[in-house]
């Protein structure tokens, strides 16, 4: 038997639940050979065997017989057999007992075995037999199975090896639209009086020649309200405005507009009446704000932004007229310097304001620095996927020398800067997960893709 088949059978009987290549494990392992063999052998050996013979995990190797990793392969090419996708993550939690008798106490490492020792192809997150496999496939598979509108409980018994996460993710993407009952349907599966539309365009093309603009309340969308009586009606009308409407008509909340028209921000004067709401208060909640800016029709991130022209957001719920706070702004720059170091970083990443400087009578969170940045620091500047405010501390910040056309072409510079796969969902999980987005979007993740490797293959 030689040194390596020794050290294998000490570290599988000595270390079930894995082993570090550190001087700690390996000194163990060294001890016990010598007293097992009486024989000298070099600790930098031991660790050589151990990572090039385990299989590492979260800093831990592990040491599986042919024999066990071919039955964990076969137990799962069983659930393959009847069920199309299987994340590693959710069979791991089914069979928990099975695994830990087995020494596996991680997806990562039941991936990494079903990998060397499986036949069917496996992905980063989940196995299945085909290479096409896709979760939103799959996903599309099951309602065109069922023929109408599932829950999301129904389709966790459909899928019961995808995390419920994974398939509210699905769900909440521009593919579905949740009906009233709190059910999902395809946005395929909608249905339209496509001569109801015809009329109301061509309604609305004669009231914007007359008028300028006109409204969605100039229209009758009976007939389509009564064919998807499932749906609100806000979310139907919406989808008929993507798809019948967008090419000739610019939408503002219940107003269109000729397509090319520039609209100013203030076209129905909710703008100047939230200024002379907010002229003689000196503090303000922003829920009052809000329920005063609904009388008017804006998106609440409209009141935000005419919010922030002369106030500053102190609190999530509360702006504060500019002249009442005082930022000692050479000191807060100088706080942020550590965070951002010359790189472009979210606004979630500043996550401690110890060594802030202090604000009278108020604590530092993201809402104040947003507005800091807004309007105030010299050194740094903040961006959002639109010039309006957000309540989700949505944003980027990053050295006022770096310039950026908009938004976009801000991601595709911070996707480079931190090497993230052009993958759209590693592109999207480290986007939206660190803060620069909220929510999924396919053409801007192609876009930030397509642009990005175009930067790296130097064709600009």
């Amino acid at each position: 038997m030689n040194s390596r088949i020794k050290i294998i059978d000490i570290v599988a009987e000595n270390f079930p639940n894995g082993i570090r290549d550190d001087f700690i494990d390996t000194n163990k392992v060294w001890r016990i050979y010598r007293a097992k063999y009486s024989e000298e052998i070099s600790r930098k050996e031991i660790a050589d065997v151990i990572r090039s013979k385990g299989l590492e995990a979260n800093g831990r190797f592990y040491f599986i017989s042919t024999g066990e990793a071919q039955h964990i392969a076969l137990i799962v090419d069983e659930i393959l057999a009847i069920n199309s996708i299987v994340y590693y993550s959710v069979v791991h939690a089914r069979h928990a007992d099975f695994f830990m008798r087995q020494h596996i106490f991680s997806p990562e490492v039941l991936r990494k075995i079903l990998r060397e020792n499986g036949e069917h192809f496996y992905f980063d997150e989940f196995c299945s037999a085909s290479r096409l496999t896709r979760l939103d496939y799959e996903v599309a598979r099951v309602f065109m199975a069922e023929g109408n509108s599932l829950a999301l409980d129904d389709l966790r018994k459909k899928l019961p090896y995808v995390p419920t996460e994974k398939l509210s993710a699905v769900l909440g993407t521009k593919k579905y639209l949740k009906t009233n009952a709190g059910k999902f349907i395809p946005v395929s599966k909608i249905h339209f009086d496509r001569e109801e539309i015809q009329t109301a365009k061509q309604k609305i093309f004669s009231l914007v020649e007359e008028n300028g603009s006109a409204s969605v309340e100039d229209c009758d969308w009976s007939s389509n309200f009564a064919l998807n009586d499932e749906l609100a009606e806000k979310d139907l009308l919406n989808i008929i405005y993507k798809k019948f409407f967008s090419a000739d008509f610019i939408r503002r909340g219940k107003k269109f507009f000729r397509k090319g028209t520039v609209i100013k921000k203030d076209s129905n004067g909710a703008f100047s009446h939230i200024r002379k709401f907010l002229a003689d208060k000196s503090e303000v909640s922003v829920k009052e704000l809000i329920a005063f800016s609904k009388k008017y029709d804006p998106a609440p991130s409209v009141a935000l932004y005419v919010a922030h022209e002369s106030m500053i957001r102190m609190e999530e719920n509360l702006f504060v007229k500019d002249a009442l706070i005082n930022f000692d702004v050479a000191g807060v720059d100088e706080s942020l310097d550590s965070f951002v170091q010359g790189k472009i970083i979210s606004l979630r990443s500043v996550t401690s304001f110890t060594g802030f400087p202090s604000v009278a009578g108020y604590s530092w969170n993201l809402f104040m620095l947003e507005s800091f940045l807004r309007k105030f620091s010299r050194k740094y500047s903040y961006a959002s996927p639109s010039d309006n405010a957000n309540n989700s501390n949505i944003g980027a910040i990053h050295p006022k020398s770096l310039k950026f056309e908009d938004y976009l072409e801000l991601q595709v510079a911070v996707v480079i800067q931190e090497k993230v796969p052009l993958e759209k969902s590693a592109v999207e999980e480290f986007l939206i997960g660190q803060g620069f987005r909220k929510r999924r979007i396919d053409k801007v993740t192609e876009r930030i893709i397509i642009r990005a490797q175009e930067i790296i293959d130097g064709r600009f």
